[in-house]
């Protein structure tokens, strides 16, 4: 009588084996017919392939489109597009309004993570209203996508390193000086990520939201052509002017509307 195995290398214990009745004792040690020792791990197995070759199966690498969902949302309708990015490990996300891949220059917004700004609503930079303003700007366009990155928090040195330097700025550094001090670069952030969810998405050209010219710089080394770059200028508070100011004077953000508040913080 043939054997049904199920799973190779596993036994239901309540088979027989050639005829004779199961005991209902197990042998300690004993193995049948070459089967690997009922205590062995699985994660110890190795595929055929590894087997006969002596080599590892090849890591993935890249990003893969993993899922996408309607997502309503307080600006309108979106489809979240959900990736994996293999080399990072990040999860990202892009949220797209109506038709983005006709062809056109697509409203778009790279939009790093800020949990301070986006979640909390700090008032030390203008992330969570920049990020608003690009919804509405999306919706209001008819089409458009919102580019989510993670792993961009506090211009890629991560959320802990972020508020290290936010405590050093509360001293009296700048934003720059602070990261300096902590041994950190000034901007780690990479988006070639955000160049391969556009492509994903069929987007060649964007008009991009965005006030740093090293975004647009970015995209055009990866091969997205950037039609336009439209300025997204949030209005200052006294909480974050100097934040702002340091980006203008030594990260070249495009920032004339500083101006205009010269006379109220000098």
């Amino acid at each position: 009588m043939t054997e049904n195995l199920g799973v190779i290398g596993k036994r239901n214990n309540g088979q027989r084996n050639n005829g004779q009745r199961n005991s209902g004792r197990r042998s300690d040690g004993q193995e049948k017919n070459g089967q690997k020792k009922n205590g062995q791990e699985k994660d110890g197995q190795r595929n055929n392939c590894e087997a006969n070759t002596g080599e590892k199966p090849a890591q993935r690498s890249g990003v893969e489109r993993v899922v996408h969902v309607s997502l309503p949302t307080l600006y309108g309708h979106f489809r979240a597009v959900g990736y994996l990015d293999h080399d990072s490990g990040d999860e990202q996300v892009a949220l797209v309004h109506g038709d983005v891949g006709t062809g056109g220059d697509v409203l778009t917004r790279l939009h790093s993570e800020c949990l301070t700004g986006d979640a909390f609503g700090s008032r030390h930079c203008e992330c969570g209203d920049q990020l608003a303003s690009a919804l509405r700007a999306v919706a209001a366009e008819g089409s458009g996508v919102v580019v989510y990155l993670r792993g961009h928090e506090g211009r890629g040195i991560g959320l802990l390193a972020k508020l290290r330097a936010m405590a050093l700025q509360a001293e009296g550094l700048d934003t720059v000086e602070a990261n300096l001090a902590l041994g950190l670069p000034v901007d780690a952030r990479d988006y070639g990520v955000a160049a391969r969810i556009l492509d994903d998405l069929g987007v060649t050209s964007v008009r991009l939201m965005s006030n740093n010219p090293r975004k647009r710089e970015a995209l055009l080394s990866h091969g997205i052509h950037v039609a336009e770059q439209v300025p997204l200028l949030i209005e200052p508070c006294e909480n974050n002017i100097t934040y702002l100011r340091t980006k203008r004077e030594r990260l070249d953000h495009h920032l004339p509307h500083l101006d205009a508040v010269a006379a109220h913080w000098p």
